[in-house]
């Protein structure tokens, strides 16, 4: 089974997913559907999504609808260029397209076995002349020995090529730390 629910009680936001999926961690299928609000009063999107999993490369389409607002179709593909035991670099692209505009992009991330990431990516949205490059790390500063608490550094970068916002860059950093108990 391929079940997953999340919450956030502060903001509201949940999400829950149900679904079968068949295969093991080298080569799987999954297919299911979903459903999400951005908060109490915030619309509720339901969908569907399928999957396929190979060897560190993937493929997958997801459909969601909005009540009133419209549907959103995107489908996506991953592409696993180095796997070692102390990294893995991945290229990723998508298309998604909706009633009133497409958007299509793609990125390489970096991951390594001590919790580090980089990642680099470039979004297109044709209808409103936007492209976009983001920027994004994780640095893992502290891992306790039992692995149950981690403390990691967030960055993120966003630099507006054309479009409304352009020659405009949008900052964001952080600190996450997690216990699992």
């Amino acid at each position: 089974m391929d079940c997953q629910a999340t919450g956030n009680p502060k903001t509201g936001e949940a999400t829950a997913r149900f679904g079968v999926m068949v295969g093991d961690d080298l080569a799987n299928a999954k297919a299911g559907v979903f459903a999400s609000t951005p908060g109490p009063k915030g619309p509720v999107t339901k969908g569907a999504y399928g999957a396929v999993n190979a060897n560190g490369h993937g493929l997958s389409l997801q459909h969601g609808h909005i009540a009133g607002v419209g549907s959103t179709t995107t489908a996506a593909a991953q592409a696993n260029l180095h796997q070692n035991q102390n990294t893995s670099l991945n290229a990723t692209g998508f298309h998604s397209h909706s009633r009133t505009h497409n958007q299509f992009g793609g990125g390489l991330n970096l991951q390594t076995a001590t919790g580090h990431q980089a990642a680099v990516g470039i979004t297109r949205v044709p209808q409103f002349d936007m492209t976009t490059i983001q920027t994004s790390g994780r640095a893992n500063l502290y891992t306790s020995p039992s692995g149950n608490l981690n403390l990691n550094a967030t960055g993120s970068a966003n630099h507006h090529l054309s479009g409304p916002r352009r020659g405009k860059s949008d900052f964001g950093t952080g600190l996450n730390l997690r216990y699992d108990f």
